[in-house]
């Protein structure tokens, strides 16, 4: 009679339960319960069958092992279960279940031993499979290995730990000289004719860390010499022992040239051949650190006069062949003392002397060197020749170090070349402190621009007639915490030097046009801005389109004053910004007026409004002087130029002005320049 499906479900469940809590079975729950429900169907149909047959028995065993119900664990929980759980009869039970299970568990037990010989041959033939592999992978590599070895570019040597060569490469031939079979049996020592090769094996059979490498210098068997690099390798065996060296021989004489060129090159002139900045100053501390105590050492920085009109005119292979010749001429002066010459840079030369016990005088020395540079050196059929400009210092050797002297050198330098051509300056240190204070404090001024502790401020400008305001001129205030705000003249100096001042010129256009809305209304006439430029500045050529930035709708409110001396000269774009400027409708001054006769030529050919006279223009007790100013004053407004005068020390002074025909004046007892945020105080000012 067929059973419920409900049970055979039932009996699944259980049989599933008790296998997996009696074994592991690499299966999902589901996936046994859809196995073992088919498998009790198919053994209660079995028992229930009116012919009665073993055969289902022997198909569900071997049917478990193939499900993967290999534990035997698991062939004695499905038998208690079975057992229990088969619905039959009592004739049944007695007869055919014991019949039926015995019969699964003979087909379970076939089924395992020939799954068990299937794996046993897939071992076998797996382990074949690898040795075969293995051989075959050997093979490869020895085959690979000796392609390497004979057809490597490196010279190899296989030796054995006494140093014996027992195999060599045709490149290791090659870079001895000789050949490959007539090395073998020979020791490393005969082979690269030194015993330093030996002494690496011992390091690394000492426990050093391979590989090592070092470079040698052999002799090849023709007595050539060769540099090589050596790389070592020790070889173990199976038992982790120490059984060969493998030493690969690389010739690096190439690049070994190389290295040695490129560092000649690095510390030597590729023009001149003589030492560089960097070469010199291990010279320079060498001299001083081997020096006898209370030796003096002279140190002469020389840059060229004018070599730029060399380079210029005659083209650069001329200003080259010049260099080499006066680093020739720079040795000859020198010659026959312990010295050094270095070319430190384009047109800069540097001479290092030891000086003896009666040293030259440096005025002599100096005299020497443009001597020997003053003779023309015949280039191309021209004679050239070419003066020095020199900073020289003489201190004792353990007085300064290298660092120091070379920048007192340095500084002697631009001494010199500021006082002009072929010209000479010593060190003096007092010199030295002041510059280096400006200096400072001008490479500080772009960051105080940009915190605001240089900032533009406004000058009264008074009209000396009756004392009364009539515009303002733009300055530079520095507000220092560690000294008394500094003026614009101080400024305007520190920004030449670094030439900042350029850069500065638009800032201050735009910040003074912004005090406008508040003069206007407060002030008649026109200008009312008084901006006055550097030479720099004069002769910037971006100076009109930052005027064009800056002016209002009425330009004549601003009155720009150029650099007087930037104007003759044609400094730059100086006299076209004049012209430009007077065109566009904007005021022009000129200021730093000397009343020379080509400026006073100079207002009769521009249409400049006014002219400042420069601070030297002050008054003196002399009547000669005065009557002369005043006649100057008298001819800058024949021309219809009205005359400005700046930092007026007090009334008399100022009468006298008055008196000689200035129109205004600025600064001085008129007043210090005041922030925008207090330009209202200016207004309705009276002296």
């Amino acid at each position: 009679m067929p059973q419920p499906r409900s049970q055979h479900t039932e009996l699944a469940a259980a049989w599933r339960h008790a296998v997996l809590e009696a074994s592991y079975i690499p299966r999902s729950p589901a996936d046994l319960d859809v196995v073992l429900t088919e498998l009790v169907g198919t053994l209660i149909d079995a028992l229930t069958a009116p012919e009665f047959s073993t055969h289902a028995g022997t198909v569900a065993g071997a049917q478990l092992v193939t499900e993967g119900f290999v534990d035997p664990d698991a062939l004695t929980a499905t038998v208690q279960v079975l057992t229990d759980g088969l619905p039959t009869t009592e004739e049944e039970r007695t007869h055919r279940t014991p019949m039926l299970l015995g019969a699964l568990c003979a087909g379970y037990a076939e089924a395992l031993r020939k799954h068990t010989l299937d794996q046993q041959e897939g071992v076998n033939q797996a382990l074949l499979n690898s040795v075969v592999r293995a051989e075959k992978n050997l093979r490869a590599t020895e085959s690979r290995f000796q392609e390497v070895f004979v057809s490597s570019a490196t010279g190899i040597a296989i030796t054995d730990l006494n140093g014996m060569c027992l195999e060599a490469n045709p490149a290791l031939g090659e870079t001895l000289g000789r050949r490959p079979q007539d090395l073998m049996g020979v020791s490393v020592t005969d082979m690269f004719r030194d015993d330093a090769v030996m002494r690496l094996y011992s390091r690394i059979l000492e426990g050093a860390e391979t590989p090592m490498q070092e470079q040698f210098r052999l002799r090849r068997a023709n007595g050539e010499k060769v540099w090589v690099l050596l790389a070592v390798t020790l070889l173990r065996d199976d038992a982790d022992e120490p059984a060969y060296f493998v030493t690969m021989v690389q010739d690096v004489t190439e690049l070994r040239l190389l290295q040695d060129r490129l560092s000649h090159q690095l510390l030597y002139d590729a023009l001149t051949g003589l030492p560089n900045r960097q070469c010199f100053h291990t010279k320079l501390e060498s001299m001083l650190g081997s020096a006898a105590p209370g030796t003096s050492i002279t140190l002469c920085c020389i840059n060229l006069d004018g070599f730029a009109m060399v380079n210029n005119s005659l083209g650069h292979p001329a200003g080259d062949r010049l260099l080499q010749a006066v680093g020739h001429r720079l040795e000859h002066v020198v010659a026959g003392q312990n010295a050094s010459v270095a070319r430190i840079s384009g047109d800069e030369f540097a001479v290092l002397i030891e000086d003896p016990a009666t040293p030259v005088p440096l005025d002599d020395l100096v005299g020497a060197i443009n001597r020997e540079l003053s003779e023309p050196e015949y280039i191309d059929g021209r004679g050239i020749a070419v003066g020095a400009s020199v900073g020289a210092i003489r201190r004792l050797a353990a007085a300064q170090s290298a660092d120091e002297l070379f920048r007192a050198a340095d500084i002697a330098l631009r001494k010199a070349k500021a006082t002009g051509r072929r010209q000479w300056a010593g060190y003096h240190e007092r010199d030295d402190l002041h510059a280096t204070r400006l200096d400072q404090w001008a490479v500080e001024l772009p960051g105080a621009w940009e915190t605001g502790d240089l900032a533009v401020a406004y000058e009264p400008v008074i009209r000396l007639a009756d004392r009364c305001l009539v515009g303002v001129r733009a300055v530079l205030r520095w507000t220092r915490p560690d000294t008394e705000p500094m003026g614009h003249d101080d400024c305007v100096r520190l920004a030449e030097r670094t030439g900042l001042s350029v850069h500065l010129g638009p800032l201050i256009l735009t910040e003074a046009m912004s005090g406008l809305p508040l003069l206007r209304p407060a002030l008649e006439g026109s200008p009312l801005v008084r901006i006055q430029l550097t030479r720099n500045q004069s002769g910037d050529a971006d100076l009109i389109r930052a005027v064009n930035q800056a002016i209002t709708p009425d330009p004549s409110l601003l009155e720009v004053c150029l650099h007087t001396g930037a104007v003759l000269e044609d400094f730059g774009d100086a006299q076209d910004n004049l012209e430009v400027l007077h065109d566009i409708g904007v005021t022009v001054g000129l200021c730093e007026f000397n009343g020379g006769p080509r400026e006073l030529d100079l207002l009769a050919r521009t249409g400049v409004r006014s002219v400042t006279l420069a601070a030297q223009c002050a008054v003196t007790a002399t009547p000669l002087l005065r009557a002369e100013t005043a006649r100057v004053i008298s001819m800058i407004r024949d021309n219809g130029v009205d005359c400005s005068v700046v930092n007026v020390s007090d009334p008399t002074e100022a009468t006298y002005w008055t008196n000689a025909g200035a129109i205004t004046a600025q600064g001085g007892m008129f007043g210090p320049a005041v922030a925008a945020s207090d330009l209202e105080t200016l207004l309705g000012l009276r002296v």
